[in-house]
C-alpha cells in the first residue's frame, strides 16, 4: 500500500532536486513504517526499491540523470561505511563466541560456507532447466540452456552487505535475556560473506576463461538494438505527424523539419555503427562520431569560458550553457556506448 502513494508523489513532484531528496528519504520511511507494524524493515526497503525502480521510467529525465549519479555515490559510501563499521565489531563478536571458539568455530564457518555455495547450485540448475522443459514458449524463445551458464550463475552468488545488515538486525535480547548464540550467527555471516567475496569473487574471472564462453556477438546485439529503435522511431514519427496536423501545434517548416531530422538521426545512428572501421585510424564509426562530437563541444565550451572571462556573459549564463553542452555530450556518448 505504501508503494503506490510514494510513486504518485515521485511522478507529481516536478522539481528534480526535490524528487532526488525524496528518493533518499523513502528508504527510511519504508523501514520505519514496517518496523511500526512489526514487519521486516530491510525487506520493506528492498520491496519498495524494486517497485519504484521498475517504474522509474515514469519520472522525468532530469530526475533520472541526477538520480543515477546520486545513488552511485550513496551506494559506494554506504557500503564502504557498513563494511568498516562491521569490521570494527568483529573483535567484539569473536570475544563473545563463548563455547564456540578456535577450531570448532572455524569448522562451523567452513560448513556454513559450503552449504551456502551448494544450495545455490541446487537451486540454480532446476530453475534454469525446468522452465524450458515445461513450456514450449520458453523453449522457442530461449532454447535449451547448457550447463556452463548456470554453473557461472551459481558460482557468482556472492554474499554482501545486505546479509550482514540482516544479521546485525538480530536483537540483543529475547524475552529479557540475551539472544541465544547471536554472536555465533554474526560470526558465521561475516565469514560466509568474506568467503564468498574472496573465494568466488576472485576465481570468477578465471572460471569464465576456463569454460571458454563464446565472445559477445556485438553485431547481433546492435541489430536487436537497431530493430527496437526502428519500431520506436516509427511510433514517434506517426505521433509527430498527428500533432503537426493539428493547427494548435503549427510550427514553421524549418522547425518541423528539425524534429524529423532528429528522429531520423536517432533511427539511423544504431545502423551506422555496423559500418566498417576507418582504414586510416582504425576507429569504428561510432568512435569517430564520439570523438568529433566531443571536439566540437570542446570548442564551444572554450568560447563560452572566454566570453565569461571577457564579462560578455555572467557566471549564471555560463552554467546554463555548459549544462546544455554536458547533456549533449552525455547523449552523444550514450548513443554510441
Amino acid at each position: 500500500m505504501l508503494m503506490v502513494p510514494l510513486h504518485w508523489l515521485r511522478t507529481h513532484v516536478r522539481e528534480a532536486l526535490l524528487q532526488n531528496t525524496l528518493s533518499l528519504l523513502i528508504p527510511f520511511a519504508a523501514y520505519a513504517l514496517a518496523e511500526q507494524v512489526h514487519a521486516s524493515g530491510v525487506i520493506a526497503v528492498v520491496v519498495v526499491a524494486l517497485y519504484l525502480g521498475h517504474r522509474a521510467w515514469e519520472a522525468d529525465f532530469a530526475t533520472r540523470l541526477q538520480e543515477e549519479a546520486v545513488w552511485k555515490m550513496v551506494a559506494f559510501v554506504l557500503e564502504s561505511a557498513v563494511f568498516a563499521l562491521i569490521g570494527l565489531q568483529l573483535p567484539v563478536v569473536l570475544t563473545g563466541l563463548g563455547d564456540y571458539e578456535g577450531l570448532e568455530a572455524a569448522w562451523y564457518a567452513l560448513a556454513v560456507f559450503a552449504v551456502v555455495v551448494a544450495v545455490r547450485f541446487i537451486w540454480v540448475y532446476p530453475a534454469t532447466w525446468l522452465p524450458p522443459k515445461l513450456s514450449a514458449r520458453i523453449r522457442e524463445r530461449e532454447g535449451r540452456p547448457g550447463w556452463k551458464a548456470p554453473f557461472v550463475i551459481a558460482w557468482a552468488g556472492m554474499r554482501g552487505v545486505v546479509s550482514l545488515a540482516i544479521a546485525f538486525s538480530i536483537p540483543l535480547t529475547a524475552d529479557g535475556a540475551g539472544f541465544p548464540q547471536r554472536n555465533l550467527l554474526l560470526f558465521l555471516t561475516f565469514t560466509t560473506v568474506i568467503g564468498t567475496l574472496v573465494v568466488q569473487g576472485l576465481t570468477l574471472p578465471l572460471l569464465t576463461r576456463l569454460l571458454k564462453f563464446p565472445p559477445r556477438d556485438a553485431q547481433a546485439e546492435t541489430l536487436t538494438e537497431a530493430n527496437a529503435q526502428a519500431q520506436a522511431s516509427r511510433a514517434a514519427e506517426r505521433r509527430l505527424e498527428e500533432l503537426l496536423a493539428d493547427e494548435r501545434n503549427a510550427l514553421p517548416v524549418p522547425l518541423a523539419d528539425r524534429l524529423r531530422a532528429v528522429l531520423e538521426h536517432r533511427r539511423n545512428a544504431v545502423w551506422e555503427r555496423l559500418g566498417q572501421t576507418n582504414p586510416v585510424t582504425g576507429e569504428s564509426v561510432d568512435d569517430t562520431y564520439r570523438r568529433l562530437s566531443r571536439e566540437m563541444i570542446g570548442a564551444e565550451r572554450d568560447v563560452f569560458v572566454r566570453l565569461r572571462d571577457g564579462r560578455y556573459i555572467d557566471d549564471e549564463m555560463l552554467r546554463t550553457l555548459l549544462r546544455r553542452l554536458d547533456l549533449e555530450e552525455a547523449a552523444a556518448f550514450r548513443e554510441t556506448a
